[in-house]
């Protein structure tokens, strides 16, 4: 028997598919992963990913902010406000440090609920399909999905501008039953037999609002000197106006597993060598994987000044965490510093070219 696993081999910024035998892929592929110093439970941050509908996804991990290194274990996807569209609940296992993405696309909809009338009562197996302008759009109807995650027993369908969309139920016994057009922004209990759509009142549930975006400081802000380790893990300063000399001051922040984050290395590079313009690495893996970073960045960014975390208590400087929340800012994030050390901006993801 062969399995097929894709290794990342982030000092390329590649992907190389391997087949082996599954003793080998577990010999090899378990090796390689706790060589590199990550982990089953520890080290793999979450993903977002986006269906182009043509077979292929985009990954917008780290524009969408979804990009934590909480290590998600189990995801529940529903309307949690109930105005419409689907937002996401992580479970962390990190520091057990959950997230909630409320969603504020908005647009029209219609939701959803389904009730059966032979077998299980909430439809549970069925298979709703709303026919809109750009073509059907097929949902089973599903409580477990995820690593022991349950999901809501109702189902959101996305119209975008349409105005309506004809609903069509395939029941788990396998009887097709037509529901007819269905008004956006409706919320509608279909029952099995019946044909007719009877609506459910709206219950609005305002969400938290949204957390801070992983930074404490606000444009205009000053950044102070910031107690650091160098690549030697030797007590050293961050001191973005001595760093800037004068110039514009680029702190990228990055870490050993974001392959965006090693792949824009060489471009950072590039940028450095502009005229006013100074760029250095702060790296936001824990402590203890220092050493398994500092090779990449001598590698992929020769030149660059790098700083990483560890700096102990006896430093009477602020640790970069008191500025900056490492588990909340996802990464890339490039913060633009002024020549007096102050915010001038963020650029989250990877940053443009030259």
């Amino acid at each position: 028997m062969v399995a097929s696993t894709v290794c990342d081999t982030p000092e390329e910024g590649e992907f190389q598919l391997q087949s082996v035998g599954n003793q080998g892929f577990l010999d090899r592929h378990n090796s390689q992963i706790f060589a590199e110093g990550r982990s089953f439970s520890g080290n793999e941050r979450d993903k977002l990913f986006l269906n182009r509908g043509d077979g292929t996804f985009a990954d917008l991990s780290d524009l969408s902010g979804c990009d934590s290194p909480g290590d998600g274990r189990g995801v529940i996807c529903a309307d949690l406000d109930d105005d419409g569209d689907l937002d996401l609940f992580v479970h962390e296992i990190q520091r057990e440090r959950h997230h909630l993405y409320r969603n504020n696309l908005g647009g029209q909809f219609i939701k959803v609920r389904l009730a059966a009338t032979s077998g299980q009562h909430e439809g549970i197996g069925a298979t709703v399909i709303a026919h809109g302008p750009e073509g059907p759009v097929a949902q089973p109807l599903t409580r477990g999905a995820g690593f022991v995650s349950c999901q809501a027993p109702e189902l959101v369908f996305g119209l975008g501008a349409a105005e309506s969309a004809r609903v069509e139920v395939v029941w788990p016994g396998g009887a097709r039953e037509n529901f007819g057009s269905i008004p956006a922004n409706s919320r509608v209990l279909l029952t099995e037999g019946t044909g007719k759509a009877s609506n459910f009142a709206a219950k609005p549930r305002p969400l938290p609002d949204p957390l801070p975006k992983g930074l404490r400081l606000r444009v205009g802000d000053a950044l102070p000197p910031l107690a650091m380790l160098d690549a030697s893990g030797e007590l050293t300063t961050l001191d973005s106006v001595e760093l800037a000399d004068g110039g514009e001051l680029w702190i990228n922040l990055w870490g050993k597993s974001c392959v965006p984050c090693i792949k824009e290395m060489p471009l950072l590079v590039e940028h450095d060598a502009s005229d006013g313009l100074r760029v250095v690495l702060l790296c936001t893996d824990p402590p203890q994987h220092r050493e398994q970073a500092v090779p990449i960045a001598a590698k992929r960014a020769a030149g660059l000044a790098d700083f990483y975390l560890g700096a102990d208590s006896s430093s009477v400087l602020p640790p970069p965490e008191d500025y900056i929340d490492l588990l909340r800012l996802p990464i890339p994030t490039t913060l633009r510093i002024s020549p007096e050390g102050k915010l001038l901006g963020v650029m989250r993801g990877t940053v443009p070219p030259r």
